[in-house]
């Protein structure tokens, strides 16, 4: 029974901690929103994303470097060594 009583309390209980709690100075102005404000911002961003869009290129219209045909190029003819080398020997 004494193991019991002489557990700590402050393990079991811990003491809270509040702090100190400042109120606001005043309330907080709603800011009201004007429907053709917003839908002509909305209008603006859209043309800017749709001319954007139509202005930039696509993936699809891409051309090849000509450095990427060179490194085919030159790996090709690095293959066909060989046999050009057993072409030229007979």
């Amino acid at each position: 029974m004494e193991n019991s009583v002489s557990v700590n309390q402050n393990m079991k209980n811990k003491p809270l901690n509040v702090g100190i709690l400042t109120p606001p100075n005043g309330f907080v102005k709603p800011v009201l929103y004007s429907h053709e404000q917003a839908s002509r911002d909305f209008n603006r961003l859209n043309q800017d994303i749709y001319t954007s869009m139509k202005n930039s290129e696509s993936i699809e219209k891409r051309k090849t470097p000509k450095s990427v045909y060179a490194f085919l190029g030159i790996g090709a003819l690095a293959l066909s060594i060989p046999l050009i080398k057993k072409i030229f020997k007979h």
